[in-house]
């Protein structure tokens, strides 16, 4: 046992006092490049593939496009791997253990986006001083970073409480799972130097291996990211909000100010702007559609119904005092403003009366006249005093309160339908 302490012990002293220098390191790379090809796999046996590790490392996201359907990160690939042609005795070069080769020299994977959007180009192709480096068992190192951009289907159903999951698909080019085997080493992304987005909150992000057809290797970064609603309740829902509870204030805008139709007019006007800037932000498809597209088109219809309400109620508001109101709507009224409906008792039994005095034997002169005199009697009994008939005004003041309440449940039911279905994540008819 003190024997192998002393080995120990010797190792140690033998690497404290030597070190290399810059003639060890040309040496070095001369001899490891000396008769390399680096368009062959870095495999002893060619039947059996390389099997390349992997680990990725997000930085940062960049930008989630709904209308493109685009996803930007900013990433590195952690690429591990044996290069057996990379081997070499490190005391024999003055303890060196480790060697950096430019990547242009030396083979690698290939990796290429699967979705690109623009163009496909391998992972740091633009970048040619990342550089692979070797340690002296064989083990390569190759740290690749780039912003990736890809494709991702966006669903806007619950626009601004949405989820999104999205996925980095990378793919060795040209290489057969017989020739590259892609290895996930850690399942989790690692986040070290990862920075907050300010739109986007990430909820999870994992990595797995798959293949494409059987054949062709695929090494997958899965990402789920969850909007931050703030910046849409603050500028677009609360706004609308608001707009609607304005609408409803036209029924309780004096008729005779002169200004109902311009008001209702206004706000028509204020949210159709607001459901083109948000349909401007949503992708131009109908499957899915935002469930903030069908809230915003209920509070337009609400607007435009309050529209050719008011018009139809100033018609009615300016209309002649002389002119009569229906009996059928002035009871209407008189029903809403919880009054007395005028008894007609008495007038339908001398309607039947009369009748059957058309049909029946002719009496005294005196009992004709007594029925006249009661006939009139009871038709002027009957008939309302003139103060309490019902004006065109006063139609028009019930009109306003009875569509004015319903402006006001409208708007309630759909407001609170729409912030129940994207808060419990359930909307009729939507894809699971």
């Amino acid at each position: 046992m003190a024997k192998e302490y002393l080995i120990v012990l010797l190792l140690v002293c033998v690497i404290s006092v030597g070190g290399q220098t810059i003639d060890d390191a040309s040496l070095l790379h001369d001899t490891l490049m000396s008769g390399y090809n680096k368009y062959v796999r870095p495999s002893v046996d060619q039947s059996k593939p390389v099997v390349v590790n992997l680990t990725f490392e997000l930085v940062s996201i960049r930008e989630l496009d709904e209308i493109m359907g685009k996803l930007s990160i900013v990433g590195m690939l952690w690429l591990f791997w044996e290069e057996p042609r990379m081997t070499w005795n490190p005391f024999a070069y003055n303890q060196t253990f480790t060697a950096r080769l430019p990547m242009k020299e030396v083979w690698k994977p290939d990796l290429v986006i699967a979705h690109p959007v623009d163009s496909t180009k391998a992972v740091g192709f633009d970048h040619h001083w990342y550089p692979v480096r070797y340690y002296y068992n064989g083990v390569a190192i190759w740290t690749p970073g780039d912003v990736m951009t890809t494709t991702c289907n966006i669903d806007v159903t619950y626009y601004p409480f949405d989820t999104q999951t999205c996925e980095v698909t990378f793919i060795p080019w040209g290489s057969l799972v017989s020739e590259l085997y892609l290895y996930a080493a850690q399942e989790m992304v690692s986040r070290r130097f990862f920075t907050e987005n300010g739109e986007w909150a990430l909820d999870k992000a994992t990595t797995n291996t798959g293949l494409i057809d059987g054949k062709y290797p695929t090494y997958i970064v899965k990402l789920e990211l969850r909007r931050r609603p703030t910046f849409v309740i603050v500028n677009v829902i609360l706004p609308i909000l608001f707009m609607g509870l304005l609408n409803v204030l036209v029924f309780f805008l004096p008729a005779s100010s002169g200004e109902r139709v311009s008001f209702a007019m206004t706000v028509l006007l204020a949210l159709a702007v607001f459901l083109t800037l948000v349909g401007d932000n949503m992708p131009k498809t109908s499957q899915p559609m935002s469930t903030i597209c069908y809230f915003l088109l209920t509070n337009l219809v609400l607007s435009s119904l309050i529209m050719v309400v008011t018009i139809f109620n100033l018609n009615l508001y300016h209309r002649d005092d002389n002119l009569v109101v229906p009996e059928w709507l002035a009871n209407v009224v008189r029903l809403l403003k919880c009054k007395r409906l005028p008894r007609r008792t008495k007038v339908e039994n001398l309607k039947k009366a009369e009748d059957e005095n058309k049909k029946g034997t002719l009496e005294n002169v005196e009992t004709d006249k007594k029925e006249k005199l009661e006939t009139v009697d009871a038709v002027r009994w009957a008939l309302p005093a003139y103060e309490d008939r019902i004006t065109w005004r006063e139609v028009s003041k019930v009109i306003d309160i009875v569509f004015g309440g319903a402006a006001v449940l409208w708007l309630l039911i759909t407001a609170a339908a729409f912030f129940i279905m994207v808060a419990t994540q359930n909307v009729p008819g939507a894809r699971k």
